[in-house]
């Protein structure tokens, strides 16, 4: 057996635990695993097992409030007893009725008259007729004999002189006929054997179940008793009609008859306690059990109130549902619930939408961004209950549409996608709808109005303008509960208190959330917002106005590079709005010592009376002033960057070129490149990439003569190239193709910026520019000042 070649077998556990870490599969796993519990422990408070009130406080004043921390049913025991025997009690007694009893009477009376009749039949051929005497007894005896067959037959026993009497009319076959007829009496109709057995029938009524030689034909109900006889009516009347039989039968056989028909007299109409039982078992089972239903927040007893049977009854089913055992539970259900979410939609979004791709700190924001939404939604609905208990007129959705709960989306659209937004709207409304007690109402409500921050807070140019979002959120809010109350059937008055509350939310709320929370989030995660850049992108910013006044070449130089590098950045791609700040604010310094550099000069040259390496000291010190007066005026890193890095680790080409020239005319002593070298670091973003990239090119430009577009096109392709052969780009991530695009966007803004001017005679041809010193040497003959 050949050995397994090691290269293929599947890494272990620690080769795939560090691939995971750094694939970042672990941090997201960690932040859904923080999520869920996190968001678990929200929707199952600690109120939950909140100490309630035993059965011993029944009459005792409640020593707080007691309200339910989450919705809750409670089955009221009692009360489902009492529903259940009033269910039963409602059954109707159940009687199976013969209505074939007079049949098989009749059957019976046939059977037994036949059966004595051919025993008669066969003593007479026995004895013939001969002798007379001799054959009337053996008759009698006979019939004697036949006495047990008969009565059996018949089903009731006779007395001896009844049965004599028949006997001796040899059970005429005209006898049937009046005994059916008398047993008909006696059986016909519905016939119970006491009538104090429907003593309920006066009430209600009974079921008459029909039966037909045993088998159930159908069922009715009978409400009026006065149809039915008991036993000893049908008796009476069968006795009645057994005196009225007409001759030819003798008064003998009529009492025999009568009395033969008393004894076949039996109740048709009997109680059947088996069906009604069951019956009653199925009315008790088709009762479900009382439940007593709590809302979220609901107040059970007040402070002082007295306790009474209704508060024990709810306080035994909290008990009952708030088992330690049971919020680890709902614990446990609720982070998986939360779990679920999350990995789908991060798995989705990852994988189906385009402009989704956050970071390791953009997933950690979103983390921590989500959790506090749910906590702000929950401490919200918190103190909205509390508000209800001080303001009862108010309902408590008043006070739950007070929560900005568009405030989460909001800030994250601030400082990602609008994608990520999207994805973060329903995570937060998903939640928000848990957190009010399965809402769909509260959490569609969360959904709409976060998508709508999301979409409004992208045009939003200054902090003022997150008040501007806040109002529209506010009115879209307000429109929303009206909808809400319509869809629900509820009346328009009743949605004028929390349509009011949603629009202050939205108005006030929501955008004081904001305002409160982005510097928080730019200071703890790094995030630079695009509001906050509109409001340094103002060119009426204090520190642009000091630029303005103290260097205001500079600051030209600066708008124009904005326009520059906000063009290169739109078109591969870039933070246009960061790069055009960056640009503004990348030469700061130049503030300290405005006349020590070329575009601030009118005339006079500062540097010709310094030697080469102390102007070059002079020139970078500007990158030092420039951070201290970032730090002053509180600029952000990411802009902040852009002052030494716009610069790189390049030379100070103008002042080198000077000391070696100095240096080839007699000065002995060694140049120390150092001192003539920035000292970086090197771009690390695309953005500050493109302002070192402006820098050479617009100071180029500016003392480039007849800046024509080719001459510009030239000119840039130089400068895009001495920045990249000296290696200033290997930290940032633009490609050979990006260069390109920049080149072609740059060149593009130059022309419009430096494009020829018509002539008006040889006196005003505009002069070649002079060669001035500068910060930034350039090759060949375009060489100019700081």
């Amino acid at each position: 057996m050949e050995n397994p070649d090691p290269s293929r077998q599947p890494p272990g556990w620690a080769a795939r635990l560090a691939r995971a870490v750094r694939g970042g599969a672990l941090l997201e796993a960690l932040l859904v695993a923080l999520l869920a519990g996190g968001s678990a422990w929200l929707l199952a408070p600690g109120a939950l097992t909140q100490r309630t009130p035993g059965d011993d406080a029944l009459g005792t004043p409640a020593l707080g409030n007691y309200k339910a921390a989450r919705d809750y049913e409670v089955v009221d025991e009692e009360a489902t007893r009492e529903q259940r025997a009033a269910a039963v009690a409602a059954e109707r007694p159940v009687f199976d009725w013969d209505e074939s009893a007079p049949e098989v009477a009749a059957l019976r009376i046939r059977d037994a008259f036949t059966l004595a009749r051919d025993g008669l039949a066969e003593a007479r051929l026995r004895h013939g007729e001969g002798r007379r005497r001799e054959g009337a007894r053996e008759l009698q005896r006979a019939a004697l004999a036949e006495r047990a067959a008969f009565e059996a037959r018949l089903g009731v026993r006779l007395s001896d002189a009844d049965y004599q009497a028949l006997a001796a009319a040899r059970f005429d076959a005209q006898l049937e006929a009046p005994l059916i007829a008398l047993a008909g009496h006696a059986l016909s109709g519905k016939v119970v054997e006491d009538r104090r057995a429907l003593a309920q029938a006066h009430e209600r009524g009974i079921v008459a179940r029909t039966l037909r030689h045993g088998v159930a034909q159908g069922e009715h109900l009978l409400l009026d008793p006065a149809v039915i006889r008991d036993l000893d009516e049908a008796r009476v009347d069968a006795q009645r009609a057994a005196d009225a039989l007409p001759a030819p039968v003798t008064p003998g056989l009529r009492a025999a008859l009568g009395r033969a028909a008393v004894a076949l007299a039996q109740p048709t109409l009997v109680f059947d306690l088996a069906e009604t039982a069951a019956r009653q078992r199925d009315a008790a089972d088709r009762v479900k059990p009382v439940a007593v239903h709590v809302r979220r927040g609901e107040k059970i007893v007040g402070d002082g109130e007295v306790i009474e049977r209704r508060h024990l009854l709810l306080f035994r089913g909290i008990r009952e549902q708030t088992r330690p055992a049971d919020v680890v539970l709902v614990r446990l259900g609720a982070g998986l619930l939360v779990g679920v979410l999350l990995v789908l939609l991060w798995r989705y979004a990852r994988r189906n939408v385009a402009g989704f791709h956050p970071t390791r700190k953009d997933a950690l924001l979103l983390a921590v961004t989500l959790l506090g939404a749910t906590a702000l939604a929950a401490a919200g609905l918190g103190v909205g209950d509390a508000l209800h208990d001080r303001f009862p007129r108010f309902s408590p959705e008043t006070f739950f549409y007070l929560v900005p709960f568009a405030a989460g989306t909001l800030l994250v659209r601030s400082v990602l996608s609008a994608e990520v937004a999207l994805l973060f709207a329903v995570a937060s409304a998903a939640l928000v709808g848990l957190v009010a007690s399965n809402s769909l109402f509260l959490a569609v409500h969360a959904l709409l109005t976060s998508v709508a921050a999301s979409g409004l807070v992208a045009r939003a140019r200054d902090r003022a303008g997150l008040f501007r979002v806040g109002a529209a959120v506010g009115t879209l809010g307000a429109l929303l509960v009206l909808a809400t109350h319509l869809f629900t059937g509820r009346a328009l008055s009743e949605a004028v208190a929390p349509a009011l509350a949603a629009a202050a939310s939205g108005a006030v709320l929501l955008p004081m959330v904001a305002v409160g929370s982005l510097p928080l989030v730019e200071w703890a995660f790094g995030y630079l917002t695009d509001v906050k850049l509109l409001e340094l992108a103002n060119l009426n910013h204090p520190a642009l106005k000091d630029l303005i006044v103290q260097a205001p070449g500079t600051y030209h130089h600066a708008v124009i590079m904005g326009s520059l590098v906000e063009a290169a950045a739109q078109r591969i791609g870039a933070h246009a709005l960061l790069a055009r700040v960056c640009a503004y604010y990348h030469d700061l310094g130049k503030i300290r010592n405005p006349l020590y550099f070329a575009e601030n000069q009118r005339g006079e040259n500062r540097h010709e009376q310094l030697a080469p390496s102390m102007s070059a000291l002079i020139v970078k010190r500007h990158v030092t002033d420039g951070l201290e007066l970032a730090r002053h005026w509180g600029l952000p890193r990411a802009v902040a960057d852009a002052i030494p890095q716009h610069h790189g680790t390049r030379l100070v080409s103008f002042f080198w070129a000077k000391a070696q020239q100095r240096r080839g005319d007699g000065e002995a002593a060694a140049l120390d490149e150092a001192l003539f070298r920035y000292a970086g670091p090197k771009p690390q973003t695309r953005e500050i990439a493109l302002v070192m990239i402006a820098d050479a090119c617009e100071a180029s430009a500016r003392a480039l003569p007849d800046p024509t577009p080719e001459r510009l096109r030239v000119l840039v392709h130089r400068r895009i190239n001495e920045i990249f052969s000296e290696g200033q780009l290997d930290d940032c991530e633009l490609t050979l193709k990006d260069l390109n695009a920049i080149a072609a966007a740059m060149v593009g803004a130059l022309a419009a910026v430096y494009h020829d001017r018509p002539g008006y005679g040889d006196n005003e041809a505009a002069p070649a520019a002079e060669p001035t010193p500068g910060g930034l040497q350039l090759l060949g003959s375009e060489r100019r000042g700081p």
